[in-house]
């Protein structure tokens, strides 16, 4: 017969009715408190990009609803790109995948025909090795750390300091800086 290992948690949890009326408020509670700390986040995150002088005439979008959609996220592109290229950052799997870059509208007949940019990959390289290309993307990144459903990650989305916040604008703000010139050229060509 297997001797089944002791869980701390589940042997707190079943130590008494309250303790597990409280595990199931909280269970019952966690996706929304999930879902409020990262909406949260991405509302602060695209007033912040907002704010950016280089992005001034940019139009923003967030997305799908973070951990209910299994993808969701929050992109922004110039006017000109006409929703052919844009700066993306993308929850999936429910958060467990998150991803930077730039994106490409791959349903775009002409896009899904047009080889990707070595060069713009190679520029987005130089602020972030692993960045690699893919039909959906000219360049992308994974986040680090690249599971936003756990709760250390959640806790800096929240923090006051913004200090997590700071981070993924510049990384944002940095592929879209170096994108630009490439995504300029490239955009509205059929």
């Amino acid at each position: 017969m297997k001797t089944m290992k002791s869980d701390p948690v589940q042997d707190y949890i079943l130590e008494d009715e309250n303790k597990l009326c409280t595990a199931a408020a909280v269970f019952n509670a966690w996706l929304e408190v999930r879902k409020k700390l990262v909406s949260d986040f991405l509302d602060r995150l695209e007033r912040a990009l907002r704010l950016k002088k280089e992005l001034e005439d940019w139009d923003f979008e967030l997305w799908g609803h973070p951990f209910i959609n299994s993808e969701a996220g929050f992109s922004f592109w110039k006017r000109a790109w006409k929703y052919e290229y844009y700066v993306s950052l993308e929850l999936l799997d429910h958060g467990e995948d998150v991803t930077f870059g730039l994106a490409r509208d791959f349903d775009q007949e002409h896009i899904k025909k047009r080889p990707r940019s070595n060069k713009l990959l190679t520029a987005v390289r130089e602020h972030y090795p692993t960045a690699r290309d893919h039909r959906w993307w000219e360049a992308y990144v994974t986040m680090q750390p690249p599971d936003w459903r756990k709760p250390e990650v959640l806790w800096r989305m929240r923090d006051e300091n913004n200090e997590f916040l700071d981070v993924v604008v510049e990384q944002l703000l940095e592929v879209a800086k170096t994108s630009a010139p490439f995504v300029d050229q490239l955009a509205g060509k059929k």
